[in-house]
């Protein structure tokens, strides 16, 4: 499908592009440019979420745990954007002042906008990263119960799957202890990200 990293930062920028006041104002005023925007975010959500749940195993699908720090990225990009957008005191887009925006003001609008990215669409990314882990412990079983076929002459295959507890607990410390650590980078970096953003907007902003 695609590499995580290629596919996450397609995510991420062709989010965070079009919310540039310019080009935003730029696909309001000319109908071609807003159908592009469209279609470049909707592109790049099918190119990536296509690698995220890619049934396949390493290494024609991505590994499982790149599709996971990758689920983590875009949840921090969300936070970030969603609450500066949110928490902001001031209408961005310029060309909300001449097309309107129904029944809503420039800024409620905005800010209705930016918890969309926030909240809501974090949601979705948590519960995208609960089935990569699913996924991940669905493609251990597949390995586990195929393993007489792939250790089937083959010493070397024969050594990646233990046959006592301790041989189990010693194999599996080391990715525990990464797992564990990626967890906590991740919702370390999504505190740290709301906590500088928040203080940005208020004594910067």
């Amino acid at each position: 499908m695609a590499h995580p990293v290629t596919a996450t930062a397609a995510l991420i920028t062709s989010l965070f592009i079009w919310q540039i006041p310019v080009l935003y104002g730029l696909a309001q005023r000319i109908a071609a440019i807003e159908v592009f925007a469209h279609f470049a975010m909707v592109l790049a959500g099918i190119w990536y979420f296509g690698m995220l749940f890619d049934p396949r195993d390493p290494p024609e699908g991505a590994r499982r745990g790149a599709r996971l720090i990758s689920g983590f990225a875009v949840i921090v990009s969300n936070i970030f954007l969603g609450s500066l957008t949110t928490l902001k005191e001031v209408s961005l887009y310029a060309s909300y002042q001449t097309a309107g925006t129904g029944f809503l003001d420039p800024l409620s609008d905005e800010t209705m906008g930016g918890y969309t990215i926030w909240v809501p669409s974090s949601m979705l990314m948590i519960a995208a990263i609960i089935l990569v882990m699913n996924g991940w412990n669905a493609a251990e079983v597949r390995r586990w119960n195929s393993r007489y076929e792939l250790v089937r002459g083959s010493n070397s295959a024969a050594l990646e799957f233990p046959e006592t507890a301790e041989e189990l607990r010693l194999k599996v410390a080391e990715p525990n202890r990464d797992m564990g650590r990626t967890l906590a980078i991740g919702a370390l970096v999504m505190f740290f990200i709301v906590m500088t953003t928040v203080v940005t907007i208020v004594y910067a902003l």
